[in-house]
């Protein structure tokens, strides 16, 4: 059985010398092995767009890509990749038990503009333009008028948080 499974993966396969169809069953096996992968990591993982989530995307995308091409050793590669996810999942739970901890990871959200009155240094230090501020208003609020918030974040996601003044 083990023989059968070498030689159907291309397990002892160089990138040079494995063939197609071993490709493609390697395809088919990564993608399983993502789908359980993703499932341990959390659904947090593709809904986020925080660093930490970004990174995971791509070095996971990256690490399973060398399986399927063969360009490293399949077992050494599919250990990469849980190794990656178990950190991420570490990394998610000291998150959430020490606070502070989770600002050191994930930074934390900037005020941006108060009703009206925008905080130049903020937008400064998030290279955000007024003209861009005013855009993600509109867009993430349905505002056209900065008087009409009552204040606007710029959260650790890179997504932009208004809270409408009370009527």
């Amino acid at each position: 059985m083990m023989e059968f499974l070498v030689d159907l993966l291309g397990l002892d396969a160089k990138a040079d010398t494995i063939t197609t169809s071993q490709i493609c069953w390697r395809t088919g096996v990564v993608f399983i092995i993502a789908l359980v992968l993703l499932r341990v990591s959390g659904r947090r993982t593709f809904a986020s767009n925080s660093g930490q989530e970004t990174v995971v995307k791509f070095m996971l995308g990256a690490i399973l890509s060398r399986a399927i091409a063969g360009d490293s050793p399949f077992g050494v590669i599919i250990a990469a990749a849980v190794m990656l996810v178990l950190l991420h999942r570490t990394l998610a739970y000291a998150t959430y038990f020490f606070p502070a901890f989770g600002r050191l990871v994930k930074g934390g959200s900037s005020v941006l503009a108060e009703g009206d009155t925008i905080n130049h240094g903020e937008l400064r230090g998030a290279s955000f333009s007024e003209e861009a501020l005013r855009a993600a208003v509109r867009g993430a609020a349905n505002l056209d008028d900065l008087a009409q918030a009552k204040t606007v974040r710029l959260e650790h996601d890179g997504t932009i948080s208004v809270v409408k003044k009370e009527k």
